[in-house]
């Protein structure tokens, strides 16, 4: 354990002190008062005396470090004092050595006290707690899903989104909008050292951040707000040796599980494994893992071949840092994360991300239609392990001495395999398939009928059956054929259904089929 002179001048600064030292981060491994025999002033140690003793000491070239306490005038050739910083004080050079040596201390058995933690596998909330009374400032540390790992218990906190962090347990999304607005969330994939932002559109105060990150993936990120204690070179290297003490956790869980323990993780496995939960119970254990009852979301299963488990858990944290506010978790050989949704964005958006990062990891991925409800997590479970079974994850095929690249994806979804799925397996679940973004699409068309006096649901039946053909329909449904071409534009729209594609047609015949049971 080493103290650098940086974070001396700040215990230091009243006592006015005059660093001619250029090299202010020289860090030494305590204190000595200076001897009269060369050979007893260690290099490595902070050298403390009267000033007038320094001028006249013989053996302390600039490989040393004097604190020296003014009892004379300085010299004018201030090439003289390079090795030297000057306390302006009352104290004897004894009693000053009492009080730089008790700083010594302070930070020593902190550091001790860390290094305990870590022997005995301690939490990070014990080792960020251990540092409340040290540095002084405010710390929270998040996760790659924006969820709040830690933070400074015994303090308080006036930042409004550290404090909607630290209620709700994860950054809601006005905060990760400003995230984005800043600009930061590029900033953070390429920050190594610490960094210290001042006051601006995210706090109101100035703070200092350290990024961590592993497999050139975004990890976890530790932030100080400087709010009792501004920001300083010497707050720099406390913070350092914070963050040092950290590493050795988080590089714990990198190799041990690859994930921070999220709160959310078993409430996602007791819904994918039990039907049990009521929505009471839902309800409140979601609020209590940060998480929205309701919302637009697809479920994702994950499987590489890893008899280790090694590459899934970097692939777990990797796919937390690129897709934001998604909640990973790992079960047995089996990665399933929860994604949100946007309706608005084609999903060939996701599909994508993660097909670079199957590819990266030798994996494969099922993707479940989206759903609107944690309750109904059990049922997109199972269509994301369809898909990720589904032979569509195969080598490419050759069709007439040309390979098709899109039959060798490692990322299927759930729409796409259900209807060689039911055709196949004559004993399939309907109920799977009645969760089907093509079964809920009928729903819907069959609710606003009851609603409106309509019959789209027949319509569009019959223009399928007849093969998109308006004449044949319009006579079938004894309507004009301007009016079909119509009605089925404005199906088309209230389903948010493409009808030209000929794999959603076979689902949306599938599922009538089903309709009919």
């Amino acid at each position: 354990m080493e103290l650098t002179l940086n974070i001396l001048l700040d215990d230091l600064a009243d006592c006015n002190p005059l660093c001619y030292i250029k090299d202010r981060s020289r860090a030494f491994t305590g204190v000595r008062l200076i001897s009269p025999n060369p050979e007893k002033n260690p290099s490595n140690k902070l050298i403390v005396c009267k000033l007038s003793q320094a001028l006249k000491a013989k053996g302390l070239g600039h490989e040393y470090s004097v604190a020296a306490v003014i009892d004379s005038p300085l010299p004018r050739d201030s090439a003289i004092l390079q090795n030297m910083v000057l306390f302006d004080t009352d104290l004897r050079p004894e009693l000053f050595f009492i009080r730089v040596q008790s700083i010594f201390e302070k930070y020593f058995d902190w550091c001790t006290a860390m290094d305990q933690c870590l022997i005995k596998h301690r939490s990070i909330q014990e080792i960020l707690s251990l540092s409340e009374s040290v540095i002084g400032n405010y710390i929270t540390i998040s996760d790659s899903a924006f969820s709040l790992v830690a933070y400074t218990q015994g303090l308080q906190c006036t930042d409004e989104i550290t404090q909607r962090l630290v209620e709700k347990g994860y950054h809601d999304q006005d905060a990760i909008d400003m995230f984005k607005k800043a600009k930061l969330m590029n900033f953070w994939k390429d920050a190594e050292d610490i960094y210290v932002r001042d006051r601006g559109l995210i706090t109101s105060v100035p703070m200092m951040s350290k990024v961590i990150h592993y497999n050139n993936s975004y990890y976890a990120h530790v932030v100080m707000l400087c709010t009792r204690r501004p920001p300083s070179d010497g707050l720099r290297d406390l913070f350092r040796i914070l963050i040092e003490h950290l590493m050795t956790c988080f590089e714990r869980q990198w190799i041990e599980n690859n994930q921070m323990p999220h709160i959310y993780d078993s409430l996602l496995l007791d819904l994918l494994e039990s039907s049990d939960l009521s929505p009471e119970t839902v309800a409140q254990r979601a609020k209590n893992s940060g998480l929205s009852v309701k919302g637009s979301f697809v479920l994702v299963k994950v499987s590489a071949d890893d008899s280790a488990g090694i590459m899934l858990q970097r692939l777990c944290n990797e796919l937390s840092g690129r897709i934001s506010q998604s909640r990973v978790t790992l079960s047995s050989d089996i990665l399933i994360a929860l994604i949100p949704y946007d309706s608005k964005r084609p999903m060939t958006e996701l599909e994508d991300t993660l097909q670079d990062i199957m590819e990266k990891y030798n994996a494969s991925c099922g993707i479940s239609d989206p759903f609107v409800s944690l309750m109904e997590i059990k049922t997109a479970g199972a269509q994301a392990e369809i898909a990720l079974k589904s032979p569509k994850h195969s080598e490419p095929v050759d069709l007439g001495g040309q390979s098709s690249k899109k039959d060798c994806t490692r990322v299927c979804t759930f729409s796409r395999c259900y209807p060689a799925y039911a055709l196949v397996n004559a004993d399939a679940d309907v109920s799977v398939i009645k969760y089907s973004a093509a079964y809920r699409a009928l729903d819907k068309l069959r609710e606003n009928d009851v609603r409106r006096g309509t019959n789209n649901f027949e319509l569009l039946y019959a223009y399928l059956i007849n093969e998109r053909k308006a004449s044949e329909t319009a006579e079938i449904m004894h309507m004009h054929r301007n009016n079909v071409i119509y009605r089925i534009g404005k199906i088309s729209e209230m389903t948010d259904l493409d009808l030209s594609d000929p794999d959603v047609r076979l689902r949306l015949l599938l599922c009538y089929e089903i309709y009919k049971k």
